[in-house]
């Protein structure tokens, strides 16, 4: 079999191969395989099924169903005889378009019914994980799309969905441990005398950017900066602290704590 990859099949994969890397949450991986698992471009519906031990395959994820459709809460037995299950019954990519699929897999119904679909792609990795792709496009060379997403396979079994989840719950504690910290930056708390720099310049019309290179700081410790004088002087933004700090006793009524100059 002599199969040749065009340069936007190469292309797609590689991206996947980065952005698998990334390690990303479940639901961006999906949504990512949606938009980026066709190399022509087309979108696909992405289910993403876990066989557990006592041999029902669950949602694990899934990107583009209806509304309409319970799609997390979908159970499949692995003795049906379905795309999906026999992908990981028999640990391989299962590929056809839809009249194939219908004629192989009798009585065979999509999750979603009222999303049009061309072909399909089951595709098993490690971890008793099968990813199943509704695509938009209609399958050629099925010898050829059994080698692409055999490669897709591949790449996606160095993707660890407990250690993804688990970074992102990570992410997500020290989101909320910074909004905690941030909360507790009171009205009227004294400005250090960065921030009273950082209020000159911003009266100057300088950028964040302009200011973290005259500062010899990162832009991203400045606009966190920015952030924290707002909360201390009670204002909304940019313009509002320009129209406080217009003149130097502004800043002192605004802080009990600082010393007033009269």
């Amino acid at each position: 079999m002599d199969i040749h990859f065009q340069p936007e099949h190469s292309s797609a994969l590689f991206d996947l191969a980065q952005f698998i890397y990334q390690n990303p949450h479940p639901d961006d991986l999906c949504q990512f395989l949606a938009t980026r698992v066709c190399p022509t471009g087309e979108l696909a519906r992405v289910y993403v099924g876990r066989l557990d031990n006592d041999g029902v395959i669950r949602t694990e994820a899934a990107f583009g169903y209806s509304l309409e459709v319970d799609v997390m809460n979908v159970v499949t037995p692995l003795e049906l005889d379905r795309p999906m299950p026999d992908a990981l019954r028999n640990r391989r990519v299962v590929v056809g378009n839809k009249e194939d699929i219908l004629q192989t897999y009798r009585g065979y119904l999509p999750l979603d019914i009222r999303s049009p679909w061309v072909s399909t792609a089951a595709v098993p990795t490690l971890g008793n994980i099968a990813f199943v792709f509704r695509l938009q496009y209609a399958i050629d060379s099925k010898e050829f799309a059994e080698v692409y997403f055999r490669i897709v396979g591949a790449l996606l079994s160095f993707y660890n969905f407990e250690s993804a989840r688990a970074k992102n719950r990570l992410f997500d504690g020290v989101k909320a441990l910074r909004k905690i910290e941030n909360s507790r930056i009171q009205k009227g708390t004294p400005l250090t005398e960065r921030q009273e720099l950082i209020i000159e310049l911003i009266q100057s019309q300088k950028t964040n950017s302009q200011i973290a290179h005259l500062l010899g700081y990162s832009e991203s410790l400045i606009r966190q900066e920015t952030i924290i004088i707002y909360q201390k002087l009670g204002v909304s933004g940019r313009r509002e602290l320009i129209e406080i700090s217009s003149t130097p006793s502004t800043r002192s009524k605004e802080s009990p704590n600082s010393e007033t100059t009269l």
